[in-house]
């Protein structure tokens, strides 16, 4: 470097409070809170061993509740007489009898049988009841009817039925016959039950107290006890001791916050100190880092809340690679910087691989293994590097388009590289990894073209299309300085392709560069007649005005040009080349013709207001504008005056210190000086002398002839030969 006296466009204290704003921001990222968390089923297998892994004492719910069920099932149900069983029941009763009298009056003898026998009656009542006088059998119902009213009169349960019906012989008046106490025994049996119902009050109340005398049962569970083995079924117990020991509490482990915390802290340091030692040169603003800080942690954001949706991906279809993660790294390039970006892109794919170490314990039934977690490192991580080495200095939106089709060809392949070792591998998976991949690079390119002209504007940031835009001729600044300062307008196109060149050889940005000398001197439309390239004639306004006025003059299209290129609004970079091209050089003409007069003067009055070139970008067009002055000031412009006025002039610039805070080393101005030179060579090219036009030609313009006749061949043209027919042979 020319000198270590650049100033740091990041301050120690701007780094660390980009750093403590960025670890806030990672830390919302990867706070261990995801839209679903421990998630197991009763039934479920599990995949893999899971032990306590700490101590716990709790009261199983299950346990519990299956004793208290066994001691309530254990109470039988509360039973009290239901007097309306006895009703009902003779209510069947006397209806069972009314059908046997109408069966009675009947002729047919034989349909009385029958029907006789649908009253389920043995031959031997049905016998008695066909032979029976009225009176009598009218005296076995009503003994009938009583004998079952008697025996409804009592609580009878389930148990006591039986014994009920077996005593109805005995309950028959002795005054019957054998037939006829038959007869009303079978009569009566059948209408026998049971006249308990079951208080479902009391019943609910004595099971109530059943359960409330079965204390709660307690499961003791030591660290290092196993609580699942690998596939062995799921139980109500497991799912238990798995919510005590906190392996499947939806609350938030400090463990976890802990661990998101001291890493978010450290990447956020990482970042900071990188910005704050290596000062890159596209970050120069607190927009930039807010910038920086947003589009970093945006995708690990969306991240965290979308793979505990696909993984585990106990599909297979590698969803979980589909995020257009690689917009991030691609935005950072193409806006701020692409170093910046390939460290951006790295730590985005470790924090996301970070992410899902938290996620095997969303699923104990499949969970997420080292592979995966690999594969989100690599495909988050790398692939992103096609990308960002694709859009550096893109001018084009086709590039970012061909960018994210490199992501995506990338990611395939770092997929395809972990597929083989891949013992649960197939076919099929060939498919959705190409899919996935597809989609994730071609969104990330879309995205990024999409959003980095809102975001540039946004965070001021200049971008490539703003600067082609710029670069157009018919741009109104351009335009303004074409029709009212056209000596100017052609120097600033002349120190554009002589400073352009330059740039693009070492490294800096060449079309930032070409812009900046288009506007360099856009100052110079306030007072065109005051520039020497726009006036026409030997007399200039400065021989009736004093070295200080013409001094004044000179230094206010500065001034003016930065005003003119506040009110159009040109990129913060661009404006930088207004000042910066001057330096804080002197007016040297009109200096030294004041001190001629006055060795005295001040020569702080002939100085620019400068400052001093801050890039290389600037300091490149400060070399140009002035070489391009000289050797056209120049009588002689033989390849060795050349040659000497440009190193002449960059000698000039590092002896005054006005390179000392740009980023040019001595490489980098020894090949300046080569570009300038050949420049200029091919510039200022000798001409060849023509000779006078002979005589002839002075002829035939006075008569205003043709060299030759319209359509006519040359003298010199071959004859053409004569067209063949047909039927030539």
């Amino acid at each position: 470097m020319l000198s270590r006296g650049k100033s740091r466009p990041i301050s120690f204290v701007t780094a660390v409070a980009f750093g403590v704003a960025l670890g806030a921001l990672l830390l919302i990222a990867l706070f261990p809170i995801f839209p679903r968390q421990f998630h197991v089923r009763v039934g479920d297998t599990a995949s893999r061993t899971v032990k306590a892994p700490r101590n716990a004492s709790f009261e199983s719910a299950s346990l519990t509740q299956q004793k208290r069920d066994d001691a309530a099932k254990a109470v039988p149900d509360s039973l009290v007489y239901d007097a309306s069983v006895k009703s009902k029941q003779l209510a069947a009763y006397d209806q069972a009898t009314a059908q046997v009298a109408q069966i009675r009056a009947q002729t047919d003898a034989a349909r009385k049988r029958d029907a006789l026998s649908a009253l389920q009656l043995s031959s031997r009542s049905i016998d008695t009841v066909l032979a029976l006088p009225n009176d009598r059998w009218q005296a076995v119902a009503a003994e009938g009817r009583r004998v079952l009213q008697q025996a409804l009169s009592v609580s009878l349960d389930d148990a006591s039925v039986k014994s009920a019906k077996d005593s109805v012989d005995s309950q028959i008046a002795p005054e019957f016959v054998a037939d006829e106490a038959l007869l009303a025994a079978e009569l009566v049996r059948p209408l026998i039950v049971s006249t308990l119902t079951v208080d479902q009050a009391k019943t609910d109340q004595a099971r109530t107290t059943a359960r409330a005398a079965v204390p709660p049962v307690r499961i003791s569970v030591q660290k290092g006890d196993v609580i699942l083995a690998a596939d062995t079924p799921v139980d109500e117990v497991a799912v238990e001791k798995l919510h005590a020991v906190g392996l499947s509490s939806n609350a938030v482990e400090w463990r976890n916050i802990v661990a998101a915390a001291l890493l978010a802290a450290v990447a956020s340091a990482a970042i900071a100190g990188y910005l704050l030692v290596l000062q890159p040169r596209g970050i120069t603003s607190e927009r930039h880092m807010i910038a920086l800080a947003m589009v970093m942690a945006l995708p690990l954001l969306v991240a965290k809340f979308y793979l505990p949706l696909v993984l585990p991906d106990e599909q297979r279809h590698f969803l979980a690679f589909i995020l257009p993660v690689a917009t991030a790294p691609i935005l950072i390039a193409a806006l701020l910087e692409t170093d910046v970006a390939v460290v951006i892109a790295a730590l985005i794919g470790m924090l996301i691989a970070f992410i899902s170490v938290f996620l095997p314990d969303v699923s104990l039934v499949a969970s997420v293994g080292p592979l995966d977690t690999q594969r989100l490192a690599l495909v988050y991580g790398v692939a992103p590097l096609a990308g960002i080495f694709l859009v550096h200095r893109a001018d084009r939106l086709n590039r970012y388009l061909t960018a994210g089709l490199a992501v995506a060809l990338t990611s395939f392949l770092l997929l395809l590289a972990t597929w083989f070792i891949d013992g649960d591998r197939s076919t099929g998976d060939l498919g959705w990894m190409a899919f996935s991949a597809f989609m994730s690079g071609t969104s990330s390119g879309v995205l990024a073209a999409g959003v980095f002209v809102t975001v540039g504007v946004l965070f001021g940031v200049t971008t490539r299309l703003q600067l082609m835009e710029l670069s157009q001729l018919n741009a109104p600044l351009l335009r303004r300085l074409q029709d009212e300062a056209p000596g100017t307008f052609h120097h600033s196109i002349i120190v554009g392709n002589l400073a352009e060149r330059a740039a693009d050889l070492v490294g800096a940005d060449a079309l930032l560069t070409r812009v900046g000398c288009y506007y360099h001197d856009i100052g110079k439309v306030l007072q065109p007649g005051m520039y020497i390239e726009n006036i026409q004639g030997a007399e200039t306004p400065h021989d009736a005005m004093t070295p200080l006025e013409s001094a004044d003059v000179i230094q206010q299209h500065v001034r003016g040009g930065v005003e003119l290129a506040r009110r159009a609004r040109l990129p913060a970079r661009v404006q930088a080349f207004i000042p910066e091209h001057h330096g804080t050089r002197l007016v040297a003409y009109f200096y030294r013709k004041a001190a001629e007069s006055d060795p005295g003067v001040d020569p702080a009055a002939f100085q620019y207001p400068g400052p001093r070139p801050q890039s290389k970008e600037t300091a490149i067009v400060m070399l140009a504008d002035s070489t391009e002055a000289v050797v056209r000031a120049s009588a002689d412009r033989s390849t060795e005056r050349i040659n000497q006025l440009v190193d002449e002039v960059i000698a000039e610039r590092v002896s005054e210190g006005q390179l000392d805070d740009s980023d040019l080393t001595l490489r980098d101005l020894r090949t300046i000086a080569e570009s300038f030179k050949s420049t200029m060579r091919a510039v200022y090219h000798p001409r060849v002398q023509y000779p006078e036009p002979t005589a002839m030609e002075t002829r035939r313009r006075m008569l205003r002839l043709p060299l030759r006749a319209p359509g006519a061949a040359p003298d010199n043209a071959p004859t053409p030969l004569p067209r063949r027919r047909r039927f030539d042979r």
